[in-house]
């Protein structure tokens, strides 16, 4: 099986490299957030003009960074939103896979694998790889873009590898889901409006923009159930030393939310494969 699933993470990464547009296409959301949002939050500004001109700017930066530090744990916005944005963008990503599947069933593509003699978890786990491994390559990208505009980071090997286990996990667990249903759904309308009802709700529904202490109380614990909280929570703990919850806790409910998306994932897909 691993041969198998070898030569179909070669023949996906084939097909990623030949379209050349859609490298670009990817990294206009991310980049939009932190080019434009992320930058374009002077806080110091916002204050000046809010009821604050005339003042001496000494003392309004010492009030907004003590404001900032109070509300995220640092005095840099950017570099929260950014480590936020690093876990959204693997989501999304993540998302785009099962998409990939739908559109193959459309085109017939899938039909030709299912004939190969390739046992069908190879497929399945050939699809996650290859997703892993794009998102992983844009993730690349997007830090150096994030440190360009202005993102520093402590350049510690080990805080990046458990900052980038974190994303592994959380991108496993939801393109597992993703593709099951991509799978499962013969309908583009369908598996767009299943994306929509996802993908935004799961991404403000967690500290990935704001911290959870400025959640309404019932968004909070919304939040607690989002698999997006406790991967940001370790890729900003990794990253920009600020936290919210037992680092513990963070990778327990991370790792066990995987374990079973994947698991579930796999399963769905199987069941499908093998009567489609």
């Amino acid at each position: 099986m691993i041969r198998e699933t070898y030569v179909l993470v070669e023949r996906e990464l084939k097909k990623w490299v030949g379209r050349r547009g859609t490298f670009f296409i990817s990294l206009i959301t991310p980049v939009a957030w932190l080019a434009l949002f992320g930058k374009s939050l002077n806080f110091v500004n916002m204050f000046s003009s809010a009821g604050l001109q005339g003042a001496n700017p000494a003392i309004v930066k010492q009030y907004v960074d003590q404001t900032l530090l109070r509300l995220f744990g640092t005095t840099n916005y950017f570099a929260y939103l950014a480590t936020g944005m690093f876990v959204v963008f693997a989501f999304f990503q993540s998302v785009f896979g099962g998409v990939n599947i739908l559109f193959e069933k459309r085109l017939g593509s899938m039909n030709r694998l299912r004939m190969t003699p390739a046992p069908r978890s190879s497929i399945f786990l050939a699809k996650m790889t290859a997703t892993l491994i794009r998102t992983f390559f844009y993730e690349t990208i997007l830090l150096v873009i994030a440190v360009a505009l202005g993102f520093g980071v402590d350049w510690n090997a080990t805080n990046f590898i458990e900052a980038g286990v974190a994303i592994a996990l959380l991108a496993a667990g939801f393109i597992s889901v993703f593709e099951a249903i991509g799978f499962a759904v013969d309908n583009q309308e369908i598996m767009f409006s299943i994306v929509n009802l996802i993908n935004l709700p799961l991404m403000f529904a967690s500290p990935a923009l704001f911290p959870l202490q400025q959640m309404p109380w019932w968004l909070r614990d919304i939040a607690r159930f989002n698999p997006l909280t406790y991967a940001v929570d370790i890729v900003r703990y990794n990253l920009l030393g600020v936290h919210s919850f037992n680092m513990l806790e963070d990778w327990a409910v991370l790792i066990a939310i995987t374990a079973v998306f994947v698991t579930a994932g796999l399963l769905a897909s199987l069941r499908v494969l093998e009567n489609y």
